[in-house]
Order: C-alpha cells, then sequence, then structure tokens
C-alpha cells in the first residue's frame, strides 16, 4: 500500500526539491511588514501633531518630540525600500523609541498633576510598540527582562512624583488603570511570544524527522520511502490523461569500485553521481536512491522521447570522469512510459526489466519499454541513442 498521508507527502517533496532560496522570504514579509508599520505611524504623527498645534495648549512633547519621530520613520522607509539591513533599523527604531518614553517620563517630573496622566498614558502605549519590536530582535528571556524593567520603572515613576508633591492618590485611579491595562497587555504579548517560540521549536523538530525519514543520508537525495509518494503522484497524473516516465538506472559494476578503491571511494562516487543527476535533471522531475547504487526518477508530464532525451543526457553525464580515484564510471538506464491503470508494482517492473535488458546489452546504455508487460508476451524493449 502507497502513504498516501499528506504530511507525508509535503515531508517526501521538500525532500526532493532545494530550498536555496526559501530562506530568504522571511525577510521579505518582516520588510513589508516593517514598511507598512511606518506608513502607519507616519500617518499618526502628522495627524497628531497637526491636531495638537490647534489646541489651545499644545503639548510640548508632541510639538517636539513627534516631528523627530517623523524623521525617524521617515529614514526607516528609505532604509528599508533600499533593501538594507533589517536589524539596523530594528535596532535604531528599539533606541529612539526607548529614549522617546523616557522623555515623556521626565517631562512628568515638571508637569502638572493634571497633564500626568495624559503624559503617561501616550508613553504607556509607546511602551507596547517597543516591546514588540523587544520580542521580535531578541529570545524571550532577554526581551521579558528588558519590557519588565521598562514597564516597572514606567510604573513607578509617576507614583513617585505624586508621593514627592504630596497628591491625593486615591484621585489618580486613570493612571492605575492605564497601568493596568498596559502590564495585560505585556503580559499577553509575552505568553504569545513563548507560545510561538515553542510551537515553532517543535514545529522544527517534526520538520527535521520527518525529512530524515524521507532523505538518504549520504547523498541527501530522496530516499525509497519519499519516491513511493512521487511515483504516485506520477500514477494519479497518468490516469489523468497525462504523460509520464519513470527512469531506473544502475551504477555499472559498482562492486568493483568497492573491492578496488574501497567503500570510501565507492560512498564519494554514489554522491557525485547524486549531484550530476539533480543538476541535470532540475525541475524536471524528481531524484531519488532507490536502494544500493540504484537511483530512480520519476518525470510527470514527460513523453516517453522526452524522457529517452534526458535518460542518454545523464548517462553521458555519469559518463564523464569523476572526482575520485575511481576515474571513469558508467550507468545502464532503464526508462518505461506510464500507462493508464499502472500501479507501483507493474510500473517499476517495466522500469526493471528494460535496465535488465541495458545490462544484458552491454551496459552503459539506455533501454526503452514501449509496452505493458501484461499486455504482450514479449514486450517491445528499444535501446535509445542519440545518435
Amino acid at each position: 500500500m502507497l502513504p498516501t498521508d499528506s504530511t507525508r507527502t509535503l515531508a517526501a517533496r521538500s525532500a526532493a526539491t532545494s530550498s536555496t532560496s526559501d530562506g530568504l522570504a522571511p525577510d521579505r514579509l518582516r520588510r513589508r511588514v516593517y514598511l507598512g508599520a511606518t506608513a502607519l505611524g507616519i500617518g499618526v504623527l502628522i495627524g497628531s501633531w497637526i491636531i495638537n498645534i490647534q489646541a489651545p495648549r499644545p503639548d510640548l512633547y508632541i510639538s517636539i518630540g513627534h516631528p523627530l519621530l517623523l524623521l525617524q520613520c521617515l529614514w526607516v522607509m528609505v532604509w528599508l525600500l533600499q533593501g538594507r539591513a533589517l536589524n539596523v533599523a530594528e535596532r535604531v527604531v528599539l533606541i529612539v523609541n526607548s529614549l522617546s518614553i523616557l522623555v515623556q517620563m521626565l517631562l512628568a517630573l515638571v508637569a502638572q498633576d493634571s497633564q500626568l496622566i495624559g503624559l503617561t498614558s501616550a508613553a504607556y502605549w509607546m511602551l507596547v510598540a517597543v516591546s514588540i519590536l523587544t520580542f521580535l530582535l531578541f529570545n524571550n528571556r532577554q526581551a521579558l527582562l528588558i519590557c519588565g524593567g521598562m514597564y516597572t520603572l514606567a510604573v513607578a515613576l509617576p507614583w513617585s512624583i505624586l508621593l514627592l508633591r504630596g497628591a491625593q492618590l486615591e484621585t489618580y485611579g486613570d493612571l492605575g488603570r492605564v497601568q493596568l491595562t498596559c502590564g495585560a497587555v505585556l503580559v499577553l504579548l509575552s505568553l504569545l511570544a513563548w507560545y510561538k517560540e515553542r510551537f515553532a521549536a517543535e514545529q522544527g523538530q517534526r520538520y527535521l524527522l520527518e525529512r530524515l525519514a524521507y532523505t538518504d543520508p549520504l547523498t541527501q537525495l530522496p530516499n525509497r520511502h519519499a519516491l513511493y509518494l512521487e511515483i504516485d503522484r506520477l500514477l494519479t497524473e497518468s490516469g489523468e490523461g497525462h504523460h509520464g516516465c519513470l527512469i531506473l538506472l544502475d551504477i555499472d559494476h559498482f562492486k568493483r569500485v568497492n573491492d578496488t578503491f574501497g567503500h570510501t571511494i565507492g560512498d564519494q562516487v554514489l554522491t557525485e553521481i547524486a549531484s550530476r543527476l539533480r543538476r541535470e535533471v532540475g525541475a524536471q522531475g524528481c531524484v531519488g536512491r532507490w536502494g544500493g547504487e540504484e537511483f530512480l526518477i520519476t518525470l510527470p508530464r514527460v513523453s516517453q522521447d522526452e524522457g529517452c532525451v534526458l535518460a542518454e543526457r545523464l548517462r553521458n553525464a555519469i559518463a564523464l570522469p569523476l572526482l575520485t580515484e575511481a576515474g571513469v564510471v558508467t550507468a545502464s538506464f532503464g526508462i518505461t512510459p506510464c500507462f493508464a491503470g499502472d500501479d507501483l508494482q507493474r510500473l517499476t517492473a517495466r522500469a526493471d526489466r528494460a535496465l535488465y535488458a541495458a545490462k544484458e546489452s552491454g551496459r552503459n546504455r539506455v533501454v526503452v519499454v514501449a509496452a505493458d508487460l501484461e499486455d504482450q508476451a514479449s514486450p517491445a524493449l528499444t535501446e535509445f541513442s542519440l545518435s
């Protein structure tokens, strides 16, 4: 029975393809998110500054601080659009906004009691924004210590000012509510960050185990279990009327290589041939290690003629001198097209029959089975050559 679980299919597909550029995707997404957040911040800063200057008693911090923050946002926007390092922009924003919170708290030292709540409230919500960035930049433990320290300072400073002034603390319930709300948001943020870290670690471990289960450790090609799923895909598309081919190849006289040069050189031969096969096949199909010195290639939506041309190209690529003491090795190829109604056993049996014929005919050649074994007593076995 073929394994058809969707999770295993995804793992096998990931083992079958190279991921040279996938690591860039998170950075591109972060850059876009930062650009959107910066654009939103620019709008908020401009809008609040316009409202402030029209007020009877403009807020000193907004009048001076917001234009400076606007300059920071414009710099960040240009920096990001130029494709420069994200970590530099992140740290600049973190430092500038942390200083902004500190300035607001220092202004609270000279502010009137009636202005204290409004001034510190803005600082608390900026603290939430800075905390989000902190959890993005640092691990959970470091971020928790930084945010906890900033929040403790932001809570203690206003109440210390009020105590020094001899104010009646019970009249400042609004300040306490703002602080509690901000604290609750920070706790929720830390819990989400902890969950994200645990979830990412578990997902990473699961992905690694699945990849190990579907990857040949020597050649780093998909192993036989992964190839079962690729063959299943090939058969499904063939049943829908699409072309498809299967290539089975075997390194000629590989036992002689091991006996003459040792298993270490033999492993190097397998690794280099695997690399050549992967490079030549590219996105046309999936190359995997079928077992021992045998490799199997599935070619969805590839006709028999196209598959034969590819097999001949692969044969020539393998026959080039290797970068090992083994020198030149060759391989024999058996190729068969997919037919409607095929299953794993029938398809691989035809490819194996073609490979056996290539071996019997003198090796280092491509033989194709052009008909179903069960449909003919003596199926057509044809040697293919581009010459």
